[in-house]
């Protein structure tokens, strides 16, 4: 019998405090008991963020976003796969009638929303200067209470249903409004929207040409609530199905929230589904952090898989704005992330 009563808010309060483990086995021990009290079933994918553990690990932040004179921030609504969901729209001025460079599924992490999003990695900077149409979905409360894509429940990384369905059908949507190929879509995510871009790059490989875990999970790291916090601390199962398409992984090694070792593993994965790739590997300083910079090529010299090991880079956006949450200065992630999807 449980010495403590094990109860949402009394985990909640736990992954507050950082204590994962403690989290892991009070969820593990009182599962054999069938529920947990105050905790449903879509309650979990990445619980609310441990304070502390970036630069604005619990700030939401002003929900604004400055627009160029020209450029259009749009929202809309998308239903398929049994999921209906609003999304925004960038569309830079850059594009002035010209075709699109390509197009980006940007997936937000737990407790953001897409204007926060799209402020602190800066995307729109970004998407003017390359002509890239940015999708930005919005999670709902009612699928998650906070606001995480659910990346450990086995129905939302199906095909024919669920929010990978669903997302993969809003891209190829937008895609067909603009016109733009599969060979110029991409897709990136911070956290749980990091393990969901792998999730998109492993069972919809054809409809990307590249994809970018920030912080991310392996697909299939985890089947249940236990095993999700286990993964989270620990490093989740390697046993899924690898990405399939290019791919591009950024983990911090200070991350408390999700352990590094997942950085491994969506790796290990990738590697098992694109074998005899090339590897080389450097260090560098950037923006005054260290990072180990992994290059994987094939054997026609195609850059494949790039990773980035970011020294005292906790949970959050590397080199994110300072006005949004879960950002953290160091490397600019967002221009390394564009300069490897259009390279």
């Amino acid at each position: 019998m449980m010495t403590e009563r094990m109860t949402m808010a009394r985990i909640t309060e736990l992954m507050r405090s950082g204590d994962l483990a403690q989290a892991t086995q009070m969820i593990q021990s009182g599962l054999g008991g069938g529920t947990i009290p105050g905790m449903s079933a879509g309650a979990l994918s990445m619980p609310q963020m441990p304070a502390g553990l970036s630069t604005r690990a619990t700030a939401r932040g002003d929900t604004s976003v400055d627009l160029i004179a020209g450029a259009t921030w749009t929202t809309h609504r998308h239903q398929a796969a049994g999921q209906s969901r609003d999304y925004r729209l960038y569309l830079p001025a850059s594009l002035d009638g010209q075709p699109a460079a390509g197009l980006l599924l940007l997936l937000h992490g737990c407790t953001q929303d897409p204007d926060d999003f799209a402020r602190g990695t800066g995307i729109m900077t970004a998407a003017e200067r390359d002509r890239m149409i940015i999708v930005v979905p919005a999670q709902t409360a009612q699928a998650n209470m906070n606001r995480c894509w659910n990346w450990f429940e086995a129905r939302h990384a199906a095909r024919d249903a669920g929010e990978a369905a669903f997302l993969v059908d809003l891209i190829r949507s937008v895609a067909h409004d603009h016109a733009v190929p599969p060979d110029r879509r991409f897709a990136a995510g911070l956290s749980a929207g990091g393990a969901m871009a792998v999730i998109l790059g492993a069972v919809f490989a054809d409809d990307f040409a590249a994809v970018a875990c920030h912080s991310g999970l392996p697909n299939g790291a985890a089947t249940d609530m236990a095993g999700a916090f286990q993964a989270m601390s620990q490093g989740g199962s390697d046993q899924g199905q690898g990405v399939g398409c290019r791919l591009f992984i950024v983990h911090g090694t200070m991350d408390k929230t999700v352990s590094s070792r997942n950085a491994d593993v969506v790796l290990a994965q990738a590697l098992r589904r694109q074998p005899g790739l090339i590897r080389r590997a450097a260090d560098a300083t950037l923006n005054d952090r260290m990072v180990q910079i992994g290059r994987y090529r094939d054997d026609t010299g195609s850059l494949r898989i790039q990773t980035w090991r970011v020294h005292g880079l906790g949970h959050a956006w590397s080199g994110g704005a300072p006005t949004a949450s879960h950002t953290a200065p160091g490397p600019q992630a967002t221009d390394a992330m564009m300069a490897f999807f259009l390279g």
